[in-house]
């Protein structure tokens, strides 16, 4: 299978502002860390932007939009026959379940899974995670007490959505990844998507997935059409519809694009649209009254500041008919577009950049760091970390540019980095770690005290499911 490309255009041709789109690139550079933006109208992609060092060619961690990809393969797997909607759960998962089923357990159907209303009070990840059932997510997922009747009330729970995608492995006999395959990701282009599994070997289903931005616009645009996709039904266009639709109630919650109604494994907007989203602003926006698509990710966590920039700049850029050409302002929008990048270092008006080498035995701490050993120039620095005499991991950073590195540090050790660095006063370094397939970013400050001791920040702008980096303090080595 070959990647596919989607088709460009000129906005004004569609009916788009070129200007009004720059304002809403505008207003998204406002943000910490938008990471890459895609804005199509008409199957076209008028405007897209990568934040340096993002680039197209990177799959990004989706985190919970990979939710909207599950309930897909479930549309898909009830169209074949393998279970309905209403089936209960216990059906397929009586050997991951009690001895004894009480009437709530009994009660939970697939339906309930899709909608987040197991009955579980919340998420009961994490208690899985730190309890007898780490290896066996299933029969701890069964094994957390209802507080509500299935179907009663929502609250949001990504294990509930591993279990649709073990559903799958239990009837399809394969993983959700491997099961999209031919059915969604082929027929779409998508390459070489990855989907990370539990211990047991099944796709959690309810996040790691990674796709590239472009991806995620041709799902949008896949949903847009009502499951179509260049003449062929991907998706029953009958799933299309009651998946984007509001099937439970969730107005408990406090911003207005998360109290508009859930569907399956999908959020309700304002202005009749809906989306797919993930943690720290990744997201799939489709707006069927305009014909549009939206695509982000970022690492941000004003989630609702970002959804405001759809509907405050790019949808009042879009209008019914084609506008008058505007060659000045489509130049300005692609150079805006084209010079995106996210901050690094400031550097310090130091006369001559420090030329140093240092290696430091760091005291004991809860990351495993055992040494510490830096190499600076003009033209940049060496970091190793030592964790064992096998896990010895480099990352290099260039002054006044981002280097590539194959990986990096925490929170996504083995995964590609690009770095940074500067001297921020003559006893002061930073390495700024961006993790390019993922919306981390991380500032790892150096402080050389003039006794040979150092100490070492490690300051990411998010920990997902993880504890933040101690402090280390080093020892100067002779």
């Amino acid at each position: 299978m070959s990647f596919s490309r989607l088709e460009r255009g000129v906005p004004e041709a569609h009916g788009v502002s070129s200007k009004g789109l720059a304002a809403a690139i505008s207003a998204l550079e406002g943000f910490s860390s938008i990471n890459s933006v895609m804005i199509m109208r008409h199957g076209v992609v008028l405007a897209e932007g990568w934040w340096h060092p993002y680039a197209p060619q990177y799959p990004h961690k989706l985190f919970s939009l990979s939710k909207s990809f599950t309930s897909t393969a479930i549309g898909m797997a009830i169209a074949e026959g393998l279970f309905t909607l209403d089936d209960p759960l216990s059906r397929y998962f009586r050997d991951k379940m009690p001895a004894e089923l009480t009437p709530r357990l009994e009660a939970m159907t697939v339906r309930h899974l899709l909608t987040m209303s197991s009955g579980h009070a919340c998420c009961p990840l994490a208690a899985i995670v730190h309890s007898e059932y780490r290896r066996d997510w299933q029969r701890g997922f069964f094994a957390m007490p209802l507080a509500y009747d299935p179907g009663s009330r929502f609250a949001y729970n990504s294990t509930a959505t591993y279990m649709l995608a073990a559903l799958i492995y239990r009837r399809a006999g394969m993983n959700v990844l491997d099961y999209l395959m031919p059915r969604l990701f082929a027929p779409l282009g998508i390459a070489q998507p990855t989907w990370d599994c539990c211990p047991a070997g099944i796709n959690i289903g309810g996040w790691g997935l990674k796709l590239c931005t472009e991806d995620i616009a041709k799902f949008g645009q896949l949903y847009l059409q009502q499951g179509q996709w260049q003449g062929q039904q991907i998706v029953p266009a009958e799933w299309v519809a009651m998946a984007t639709s509001k099937q439970i109630s969730n107005d408990m919650n406090k911003e207005p694009d998360w109290k508009q109604g859930y569907g399956f494994q999908f959020w309700r907007c304002r202005h009749n649209a809906y989306r797919g989203d993930g943690a720290y602003g990744q997201n799939c926006i489709v707006h069927p009254a305009s014909e549009l698509v939206v695509a982000t990710t970022s690492g941000v966590g004003n989630l609702q500041g970002v959804l405001d920039v759809v509907w405050e700049k790019i949808l009042p850029a879009c209008h019914k008919e084609a506008l008058r050409d505007a060659p000045a302002a489509q130049r300005a929008l692609h150079e805006h577009l084209n010079n995106l990048h996210l901050p690094t270092p400031q550097r310090s008006a130091l006369p001559q950049l420090p030329v140093r080498n240092y290696s430091f035995t760091i005291a004991k701490n809860d990351a495993g760091v055992k040494q510490i050993d830096i190499t600076t120039d003009e033209h940049g620095a060496d970091v190793v970390m030592h964790f064992s005499q096998k896990d010895r991991r480099r990352v290099h950073g260039a002054v006044g540019r981002w280097h590539w590195n194959a990986q990096g540090f925490a929170p996504e050790p083995y995964e590609p980095c690009a770095a940074t660095m500067a001297w921020l006063a003559e006893n002061e370094l930073e390495l700024r770690l961006c993790y390019v397939e993922a919306p981390f970013v991380v500032r790892f400050i150096c402080h050389f005290n003039d006794d040979g001791s150092a100490q070492f920040e490690h300051k990411a702008n998010f920990v997902f499911f993880g504890k933040p980096w101690p402090t280390l303090t080093g020892t100067a080595m002779h």
